[in-house]
Order: C-alpha cells, then sequence, then structure tokens
C-alpha cells in the first residue's frame, strides 16, 4: 500500500490479497469518517502511474530513466537516423 497526499495505490500479485487490503483500507477510512470518491476511483488496474513512477504487481518503478534515453536523441535528418529513432521508439 502507497500513500501519497490524496492518493492511495494498493498493489499486490495475488488478486484476493489485494481485494482484502481493499477492504482494510475502506474500513480504516470509514471508521476515521474519510470518504471515497468513486468516480476519481480506480480499482484493479494492472499498473498506475503516479509521479514519475508506474506501481504495479511487482512493485514501483522510476519511469524519469527510460524518458532521459528519447530527450538525449537528436532529431533524425537523414532515413536511416529516422529508421533507428523508430526502432528504439518502438
Amino acid at each position: 500500500i502507497y500513500i501519497y497526499i490524496d492518493d492511495i495505490i494498493i498493489a499486490n500479485k495475488n488478486i484476493k490479497e489485494y481485494l482484502k487490503y481493499i477492504k482494510t483500507v475502506l474500513n480504516i477510512l470509514d471508521k476515521v469518517y474519510i470518504h471515497i470518491s468513486i468516480e476519481k476511483s480506480f480499482v484493479a488496474y494492472p499498473s498506475v502511474r503516479l509521479l514519475s513512477y508506474i506501481v504495479n504487481g511487482e512493485g514501483v518503478a522510476k519511469i524519469d530513466n527510460r524518458i532521459a534515453i528519447f530527450k538525449k536523441l537528436k532529431f533524425p535528418n537523414t532515413l536511416k537516423t529516422l529508421e533507428q529513432y523508430l526502432s528504439i521508439a518502438g
């Protein structure tokens, strides 16, 4: 369970444990009279971006490093460099 200001991220590889954590968190919030907006809630997403991180069942990964590679690339000015750029970009 990860909490940042007004975000609560619950990640788990096992769906039964995931649902147990959701129930626990909702019970705690209910006891202290904190209510969650259903419209702003996302449940059972395989991964979520939060700030410069990706959170999923595997854990937390920083995404700045992957973006930095593309920021360092120069704009392709020949067909060959364009092909190389597109092969990296996927």
